[in-house]
């Protein structure tokens, strides 16, 4: 081997050398753990203080974290001696009307063993709105304590009681009377906030408004954020208009409808205790009266199965119908009323759309509407847009 030949061998040898050494180096420096003391303070740093640490209950109002406290009872009975405890507590929180509610609805799922309790409160109620001076306060408290052992179906004896006391304290005069004094009361009132005294003193901490999460049937609350602030606008906004008092012809339409709910109720009641002739009766007169649609499509419900059962092929098809139009038919509904159609129309389908679609514009005409003579300035116009196909 020439001389040249082992210098570049020795070279090539002691490149190779450096660069292990260079190597372990690095796997050193890399495995190496920390030094203990330093752990310790970085683990400090990104500890919260428990000062600074607060659970959602700490951050509720005091009614809100009672409120929620009484729900999450699990004994019944307890529960509703919970919520008694915070409406006692807390008579103006704006969750005493829920709070008394569960305890009413509570009570209800637990009524064998506390009917005697519920009896007690619901008597209360009755004599709560008896004392009262509204003129329609007794009459929808009964209508109310019907509606709900109808819905649960219990003391059905007790909610015809009810639901009769609910139709005999009607007075159309008084409700016309109450309805026209609680309309002018807004007319002031509306008077009074578009004309606000000149030193007026600075107004006080609005109670946050609760928003509500239901939690396997139990209503739980915390505060509803506050809405966000909006930028001034340089456009002039239009006036608030004045709340328009109803007419007598308006107010008797809205008594009538209400009467019709309430002999809804008394003849749904009737026909589930075996008074089927008079529940039919009255449910047929509540039906002629026309009252909201969700009203007329239990009385329809009601009556298109006493047509089936009576073999009343008119009637029943009337009733489906109106259930038909009304969106709440059921998929079984849907089925007899299409046998009933075919059994009237030579076993054929034809034409039962165009049908629906007469009955609708006939019954439900489109709202009146008169060209407005508001005279509008360009500053005063804004653009509609419609969000999805119907919406306008």
């Amino acid at each position: 081997m020439t001389g040249k030949a082992r210098v570049e061998m020795l070279t090539i040898a002691l490149l190779a050398l450096s660069l292990a050494g260079l190597g372990a180096q690095g796997t050193t420096a890399i495995q190496k753990p920390p030094d203990p003391p330093a752990m310790q303070g970085a683990a400090k740093d990104t500890q919260a203080k428990p000062a600074d640490v607060k659970t959602a209950q700490e951050e509720l109002p005091a009614d809100f974290a009672a409120f929620n406290d009484a729900g999450k009872e699990k004994d019944l009975l307890k529960r509703v001696q919970a919520y008694e405890k915070f409406v006692a507590d807390h008579p103006k929180s704006a969750l005493v009307s829920m709070a008394r509610n569960q305890i009413q609805t509570t009570l209800l799922a637990t009524l064998k063993t506390a009917q005697a309790k519920y009896l007690e409160l619901i008597q209360q109620q009755i004599d709560t709105a008896k004392s009262g001076t509204s003129a329609s306060a007794l009459t929808s408290t009964y209508s109310r304590l019907a509606s709900g052992l109808l819905s649960a179906g219990v003391l059905l004896d007790l909610a015809e009681e009810y639901a009769r006391n609910a139709l005999s304290s009607m007075d159309e005069q008084k409700y016309i009377q109450g309805r026209k004094e609680a309309a002018q009361q807004m007319a002031e009132a509306f008077a009074k906030a578009a004309n606000p005294p000149a030193a007026a003193p600075a107004a006080a901490a609005a109670t946050p408004l609760p928003a509500i999460s239901i939690v396997d049937g139990v209503p739980f609350a915390k505060p509803a954020p506050p809405l966000p602030a909006t930028a001034a606008s340089t456009t002039p906004r239009l006036a608030p208009t004045a709340p328009r008092p109803p007419t007598d012809d308006e107010l008797r339409t809205t008594f009538r409808s209400q009467k019709a709910s309430i002999q809804a109720t008394l003849g749904q009641i009737l026909v589930k205790r075996g008074k089927a002739a008079e529940g039919e009766a009255l449910l047929k007169e509540a039906y002629a009266a026309r009252p909201a649609s969700a009203t007329m499509a239990i009385i329809a419900r009601v009556l298109a199965g006493s047509a089936k059962k009576a073999g009343d092929d008119k009637g029943q098809f009337e009733y489906l119908t109106t259930l038909a139009l009304s969106g709440r038919i059921t998929k079984e509904e849907q089925a007899d009323f299409e046998a009933v159609y075919r059994k009237m129309h030579n076993s054929s389908l034809d034409g039962l759309e165009a049908m629906l679609d007469e009955r609708y514009l006939r019954t439900d005409p489109r709202l009146k509407h008169e060209r407005s003579t508001r005279v509008v300035k360009p500053s005063d116009r804004a653009v509609l847009v419609e969000m999805f196909t119907g919406a306008g």
